[in-house]
């Protein structure tokens, strides 16, 4: 086997390039330099040969040298079949071509191994249905999104708007970020620090209080985790959420294509069960994927580890609107990605091996459905439909998912499955 082994996929190889071969090489090269060298004292290309070589002599044959190896390197890995990944590193002996040059090469490799005597899967397979008070949940919710608050001369109750000036004191101080006037805040939204929301239900209009609260251990300033601090607070004004009707009109003003409020709530229905399918899919999936990396821990090539790990690194500094090539050292270690990073990857892996030794395909009818599914979404499902088959990259993004979907399928059935009952709530919150 060609090179010796320093564990399952990080390998080393010694080689040897001929000192003749070197030799006729270099002289090549020094010609190349000097047809195109404008040296001081010369004209253009008419240096001659020992000069070229005091000047380029260490650079050509380092360069030459490091070609070479590259070159003897990668026809053994072309001729014997070997799956390198990432960057191998060249350690040559010396750089002296008079002599044979001998050299190492460090590299890594794919993972080889088979998932045929693979034994079933274990997970929990998350299960749940609609009930009334999800769908008159997500009624109200509409209607709050379109209601008005409107001041009123009572006192506050969880639900209520209120606006407040406040004042925050640590230890007789007042603190960076505990101050503002004209505060908007709905009680029980929970957007405040526990305890500070619920001090303020039973206050009205002009009403002050002093209250005292505690920051959590995990609050993001560090002067103030686990502190007890006072707030002194001025209510300003209380309104209360007026909702609309569940008439024509409001359906027409939402854009909704429904007369009655029966009309209405099947509509909604409709979309939360939409939204109940595809969650519980999609964690499904998910549960199964874990479950498949969980029960292969194959071997993973640290090269592509790292390669993951900063694409993960740019993608978090880009969701928080920062550069990552400008990121400071400290901001978004590398190693924080690296455990999610590994499994990424291994799960990839371990996916590509099963559709290879399972001949997991997507056949042509299976895609148009995927595609005629998703332009149900959209007001224009043809154009939809024509806009993905005319683009190779979305058609192959489609594709794609259709795939992934096919091997969890494949994986579920050779399962053992428990099933897990959730509310609808819970399962389109989980993450």
């Amino acid at each position: 086997m060609f090179g010796t082994k320093k564990n399952n996929l990080e390998k080393k190889v010694k080689l040897k390039i001929d000192k003749n071969e070197l030799k006729n090489d270099f002289q090549k090269r020094l010609v190349e330099q000097q047809s195109k060298s404008d040296l001081k004292g010369f004209r253009k290309g008419k240096a001659p040969l020992e000069v070229i070589e005091n000047y380029y002599g260490d650079q050509i044959t380092q360069r030459l040298i490091m070609d070479k190896m590259g070159d003897l390197f990668y026809k053994k890995i072309t001729d014997e079949k070997i799956p390198v990944v990432g960057q191998p590193s060249f350690s040559p002996e010396s750089f002296d071509f008079k002599k044979d040059i001998k050299f190492e090469v460090s590299y890594e490799v794919y993972p080889d191994f088979s998932l045929t005597k693979m034994g079933p899967l274990s997970f929990k397979k998350p299960i749940s249905k609609l009930d009334k008070k999800d769908i008159e949940k997500a009624t109200d919710l509409v209607r709050k999104r379109y209601g008005k608050a409107e001041p009123v001369n009572e006192i506050s109750k969880d639900g209520d708007f209120v606006k407040i000036d406040f004042e925050g004191f640590l230890d007789g101080e007042k603190f960076d970020g505990g101050e503002a006037k004209d505060y908007s805040l709905e009680l029980g939204s929970n957007t405040m620090i526990p305890g500070f929301e619920d001090q303020i239900v039973g206050m009205k209009a002009d009403d002050f209080k002093e209250i005292e609260v505690t920051f959590p251990e995990d609050y993001q300033a560090e002067n103030l985790k686990g502190k007890k601090v006072i707030f002194n607070i001025t209510v300003t004004e209380v309104s209360k959420m007026v909702m609309p009707e569940l008439n024509e009109e409001f359906f027409k003003s939402i854009g909704m294509e429904v007369k009655t409020k029966d009309e209405f709530e099947t509509k909604i229905k409709e979309q939360l069960q939409n939204d109940l399918e595809a969650n519980l899919k999609s964690k499904t999936k998910q549960r199964i994927f874990d479950a498949f990396e969980s029960s292969n821990k194959i071997d993973i090539p640290n090269s592509m580890i790292i390669a993951e790990a900063n694409n993960l690194r740019k993608s978090s500094a880009q969701q928080m609107g920062m550069d990552h090539e400008k990121l400071e050292e400290g901001q978004l270690p590398i190693d924080g990605f690296k455990e999610n990073a590994l499994k990424r990857v291994r799960l990839g892996v371990l996916i590509n091996k099963l559709i290879e030794e399972n001949d997991i395909k997507v056949d042509s009818d299976s895609l148009k459905k995927e595609v005629e599914a998703k332009a149900k979404s959209f007001k224009d499902p043809d154009q939809y439909v024509n806009w993905i088959y005319g683009n190779e990259e979305q058609l192959k993004n489609v594709e794609s998912l259709v795939l992934e979907d096919k091997v969890a399928e494949y994986l579920e059935i050779k399962s053992k499955i428990d099933e897990e009952e959730l509310s609808f709530e819970e399962v389109v919150s989980m993450g």
